[in-house]
């Protein structure tokens, strides 16, 4: 099936379910998704986005910015996600509970509007890493529609590119809790310092990096073609003082270069969520 009849067939899916929340988090797979809906005839939309310690700010602004741009409209609701000890302790079920709070929030929040289903930007791709979130989806009813279209990460590039979006070049993003290794307790210190950490990499001109959070260390996370420009002397050199003024003592670049979901590689391939 071509990329422009998956595109029909997700329209399609949008009109049968007439009535969408779609949890718009200003990420690549949510941005398409939206806008595939504004282009869809006859549905009602309502986006929303979840804004905590956990979520970059930046991307909550983009989410803003981008349903005004659209005519969508949009509501931001503020999730206090460290409040609750599930999520603060990081165990490897973080995303499960975090999921579960966020979503149960939503339907709280939504819950006089009538005959709405509440969506995602899942692609099929997700299914492919360890996303114990998408448990928490399933039993709260969340929908998948691109995932449901058979439409992954790729397509979508190639999809938000010929309709030049905004996030047609924009690298993947997880939200900052998944730059802390399991078992660390997430709080507003680490989580800021590992935002503020990424931030100077975008400034810098990088587009895609993690600034994983070790305590003490910030290790670095580039594709490797953008090894030889950060070890540069005076880049170099202007990076590791601008992480040490955040609160890293030592910064280090992972020479296995960038790689999604590296902090899931310490679980066991054959862990799956408890019952």
């Amino acid at each position: 099936m071509s990329l422009i009849n998956k595109e029909q067939h997700l329209q399609k899916l949008l009109q049968d379910k007439k009535n969408i929340i779609i949890a718009f988090s200003g990420g690549v797979d949510s941005t398409y998704l939206l806008n595939v809906a504004s282009r869809t005839p006859d549905i009602k939309i309502l986006a929303v986005t979840a804004k905590s310690p956990l979520h970059m700010n930046s991307e909550g602004e983009f989410a803003v910015n981008y349903a005004r741009e659209l005519k969508i409209v949009h509501a931001t609701f503020e999730i206090p996600l460290l409040e609750y000890d599930l999520i603060k302790r990081n165990d490897r079920h973080r995303c499960y509970h975090c999921k579960k709070v966020i979503f149960s929030y939503i339907k709280e929040q939504c819950s006089d509007i009538p005959g709405y289903i509440i969506a995602d930007g899942t692609n099929t791709d997700d299914f492919s890493d360890y996303r114990p979130g998408l448990k928490a989806c399933e039993e709260l009813g969340v929908w998948h529609p691109l995932a449901e279209a058979n439409l992954s990460k790729s397509e979508i590039y190639q999809l938000s590119h010929l309709y030049n979006l905004p996030t047609a070049t924009k690298a993947p993003f997880a939200c900052l809790a998944s730059r802390i290794p399991y078992g660390i307790e997430l709080n507003e210190i680490n989580l800021t310092q590992v935002e503020s950490s990424e931030q100077i990499l975008a400034a810098y001109g990088f587009r895609q990096y993690r600034v994983r959070h070790h305590g003490e260390i910030a290790r670095i996370e580039l594709e490797e073609h953008d090894f030889e420009r950060i070890i540069d002397q005076e880049l170099r050199v202007e990076v590791v003082t601008e992480l040490k003024k955040i609160g890293f003592n030592y910064v280090t670049l992972d020479l296995g270069g960038y790689q999604q979901g590296n902090m899931n590689l310490s679980l066991s391939e054959n862990k799956t969520m408890e019952e």
